[in-house]
């Protein structure tokens, strides 16, 4: 019977086989690089720098009671939170952030979808109306709230001149609760819907043309072809415009600062506004970081429901 060589059989690893394991051999040995890291380390530098260290040391101001002018910090635990809960005007822009988020941030979907379906077509007009709808976005705040400003003057206004000349009554839009808070949501949604027009553009091109015709051909008219091809395809798309516009809307200051200051009464003041009254306004920081400190795990949560109620649907 004739020998098995058992050296035939066994990997040879002192020469590199390939069943064998070299550790001296090159690209096997591992090595830690560092470059990636170092290329890293300016933006987490920065993000450290100004979003995770502020956040910290606002927190623990809002254990504090401080006093600004004499500059002393006087530890309270947790008495700002829960002053918080008795704090009437606190209470209030909690519902005015509440009615102007459930308000503002439908209108943005509806109107960014219904401008973007009318202005799909690339023709030289519909490209001109695309940047007069983008322009609003991209204009600072205070332009903004001056603009609406002068258009609802109760007595120089161009809307209570034009009712005026039309024999109607002229409407207080920034003197009385509602109007006040109509001027707010018209000025916002205004200022923002440019900006989620183009998302909406930027969805429907990739949307094939070839399921339109093939709708055309099967007898579809343009409602149905909208419903049953061009809402489900942008369904991805009015998710991230829901979460944004939300944030944008929890998050609101400058234009209803500037426009209302928060009135008439405190009708159109905002949990920002509110913060911004405390801190700078009654030289109360602690206070005003402790409703800081409150809306950001709101603003999360709001986030987070949004998405699981999509992704239970199955829109993304």
């Amino acid at each position: 019977m004739a020998s098995i060589d058992s050296s035939a059989t066994e990997p040879d690893i002192r020469k590199g086989h390939p069943s064998g394991i070299d550790g001296n051999a090159p690209g096997r040995r591992f090595e830690f690089k560092w470059a990636p890291y170092l290329f890293l380390l300016p933006t987490v530098g920065l993000l450290c720098v100004f979003s995770i260290l502020p956040m910290f040391s606002g927190f623990w101001m809002s254990l504090h009671r401080v006093d600004v002018i004499r500059g002393t910090f006087n530890f309270i635990g947790l008495a700002n939170y829960s002053r918080l809960f008795h704090d009437g005007q606190f209470g209030l822009s909690v519902f005015n952030t509440a009615w102007y988020t459930l308000t503002v941030v439908p209108l943005i979907v509806v109107g960014s979808i219904a401008i973007a379906v009318c202005l799909r077509e690339s023709r030289p007009a519909r490209l001109l109306a695309r940047v007069g709808f983008y322009i609003p976005f991209v204009l600072s705040p205070v332009v903004v709230a001056t603009s609406w400003k002068w258009l609802l003057n109760e007595d120089l206004g161009v809307i209570d001149g034009f009712m005026k000349w039309a024999g109607l009554s002229t409407i207080p839009w920034l003197s009385a609760d509602f109007p006040a808070r109509v001027s707010v949501i018209l000025a916002s949604v205004w200022n923002l819907v440019g900006f989620y027009m183009l998302m909406v553009l930027a969805g429907l091109s990739q949307i094939s043309h070839d399921l339109y015709e093939a709708a055309r051909i099967e007898g579809a008219n343009r409602w149905r072809q909208f419903w049953h091809i061009t809402l489900p395809l942008l369904r991805p798309t009015i998710l991230l415009i829901v979460i944004l516009a939300t944030i944008h809307a929890t998050q609101a200051f400058e234009t209803i600062l500037l426009l209302t200051d928060g009135g008439p009464g405190g009708a159109t003041r905002l949990v920002v506004q509110n913060m911004y009254q405390a801190a700078f306004g009654r030289l109360e920081p602690g206070y005003g970081v402790a409703q800081a400190v409150v809306l950001m795990p709101v603003i999360l949560c709001v986030a987070w429901l949004q998405m699981r109620l999509f992704k239970e649907e199955g829109i993304f």
